[in-house]
């Protein structure tokens, strides 16, 4: 089965019993109490992310980089090359991800792009979302400026050509400021 919307809590809970391994048990308990949430909490947060993104890893054969293994390789190419490569991925993405599923990029998938998928999945910067007359997203990371040039390109090249929005974005070394709107 494959999801077709993007899941949001609706409030209401279910209680589910299930079995698992004590030893398994006791790490979610101790990273719970690491956390300050309680054990039900962490496993469902565990499900969520499960649900919104490690299923998504499996079914499209995503690898999955530490940034030690592929800073090395991003600070060899070229800014034209990384902007060619950012381009051609974020195109192939669309095409796996989003039409696979059946989804739309619309500002509810292009956000969930950013803030949950890229921030805080797949770690390739943190987000701070403001909602002001013109949406934007400012976006940070430690990887270097090559790094931005890569993002920037991938998430212009995304939401322009894919979307019914338009984008514009500033950037100043490891800082993006991505600008949402309607197109007319």
């Amino acid at each position: 089965m494959i999801l077709l919307y993007i899941p949001r809590p609706s409030g209401k809970v279910t209680t589910r019993s299930f079995r698992i391994d004590t030893e398994w048990e006791k790490a979610i308990s101790e990273i719970a109490k690491e956390k300050g949430i309680s054990t039900s909490a962490l496993i469902e947060q565990i499900c969520c992310d499960y649900v919104l993104f490690h299923q998504w890893v499996e079914k499209f054969d995503s690898i999955i980089f530490s940034s030690n293994t592929i800073m090395p390789i991003i600070n060899t190419l070229t800014v034209d090359q990384l902007e060619k490569i950012a381009e051609e991925a974020a195109v192939q993405t669309f095409r796996e991800s989003y039409l696979s599923r059946g989804h739309v990029l619309n500002f509810d998938t292009v956000r969930f792009q950013i803030v949950d998928q890229m921030a805080r999945y797949a770690n390739w910067f943190t987000v701070v979302e403001h909602d002001n007359e013109r949406h934007y997203f400012y976006i940070q990371h430690r990887y270097g400026e090559k790094w931005s040039v890569f993002v920037e390109k991938y998430l212009i090249t995304l939401v322009t050509r894919f979307s019914d929005l338009g984008a514009t974005s500033e950037r100043v070394g490891r800082n993006i400021v991505l600008r949402l709107a309607q197109r007319d």
